[in-house]
C-alpha cells in the first residue's frame, strides 16, 4: 500500500503501479471515505493545535493533505512525511504543492531504525500512518511503536489506518471488495482487462504483505507507553486505531 516493503525492487518503486494505484486510490480503498473522515474528526473534536505532525509511511501525502486542510486544528500545521518510494514521494509533491514550505519530505525506511535519523529535531504535535505499516515484520512493527512513541510530545495522538489479519468468515473480505470496485471502475471506464488480470496488477504487492492481528498490535501500542488506545474503525481487515501519549 505505501513504502516499507522487502529486499528485491518492491512493487512500490515501480511508477507504473504507484501511479494506477493512487489515481484509483478513492475508489479502490473500501469505505476510504468514512475513514478519512473518521480520522478529521478524531484531530478536530480532540480540538488540540497541530504545530508539526509525522506521517509515516506516507504515501502520496493523502494523510498530510488530509491534517493539512483542517481548520483550526490543522489550518498552521506542518507535516515531515517518511516514505521509502521514490515515486510515492514525487507524487506527495504534485498533492501537497499548494502548501508550499508546510512540509518536507523525508526518505526514509521503516524496516530499519536509522529512518529515524533524517528526521528533523524536536518532538511532533502528532502522527499518521496510512496503508504502510501492515508490510513491516512483527518486531519492527513493535519496535516502530517505540520508535515513535520516543518522538512525540505529551498529548501527542498516532492515528494508524491499516490492514491487520484476521480470521473467520471475513478472511480476504477486504481485497476482494478491492478488486471487485477495480473491476467496476474498468467496465465504468470501457477497459478490456480482465478480473483475473486486474486482481495480478492490484495484488502484486501481497507477498510484500506481514499483517499482523489487530488485539497485538493494541499490546503493542501500550506496551511501548500509549494509553487510550482505541480501535476506531474495523471492517474486515480494515481498521483505524492508535493511542496517545501521556501527558498534557
Amino acid at each position: 500500500m505505501s513504502g516499507a516493503a522487502g529486499a528485491r525492487q518492491p512493487a512500490w518503486q515501480k511508477e507504473g503501479l504507484v501511479g494506477e494505484f493512487l489515481d484509483q486510490r478513492a475508489v479502490l480503498l473500501p469505505l476510504l471515505d468514512v475513514q478519512e473522515d473518521l480520522l478529521r474528526c478524531l484531530f478536530t473534536r480532540r480540538g488540540r493545535a497541530i504545530g508539526r505532525f509525522l506521517d509515516v509511511g506516507a504515501g502520496d501525502g493523502a494523510s498530510s493533505e488530509l491534517l493539512l486542510d483542517l481548520e483550526g486544528v490543522g489550518s498552521q500545521s506542518t507535516a515531515v512525511l517518511v516514505d521509502f518510494s521514490e515515486p510515492m514521494l514525487a507524487r506527495a509533491g504534485q498533492r501537497l504543492g499548494r502548501f508550499g514550505e508546510r512540509w518536507q519530505a523525508v526518505r526514509g525506511d521503516l524496516r530499519e531504525p536509522c529512518w529515524r535519523e533524517a528526521l528533523p529535531a524536536g518532538a511532533f504535535d502528532a502522527a499518521v500512518s496510512s496503508y504502510a505499516i501492515h508490510h513491516l515484520t512483527s518486531e519492527r512493527k513493535r519496535a516502530l511503536f517505540c520508535e515513535l512513541f520516543e518522538r512525540l510530545a505529551p498529548g501527542a495522538m498516532f492515528v494508524n489506518m491499516d490492514v491487520v489479519s484476521i480470521d473467520g468468515p471475513l478472511q480476504g473480505l477486504f481485497d476482494e471488495q478491492m478488486v471487485a470496485n477495480a473491476v467496476a471502475a474498468e467496465h465504468t471506464h470501457g477497459g478490456g482487462r480482465s478480473h483475473d488480470e486486474i486482481e495480478r496488477e492490484l495484488l502484486a504487492d501481497e507477498d510484500e504483505d506481514r499483517p499482523d492481528p489487530l488485539a497485538a498490535q493494541l499490546q503493542w501500542l501500550g506496551d511501548a507507553g500509549f494509553e487510550q488506545v482505541e480501535v476506531h474503525f474495523k471492517w474486515a481487515e480494515g481498521v483505524v486505531f492508535g493511542g496517545v501519549k501521556p501527558g498534557l
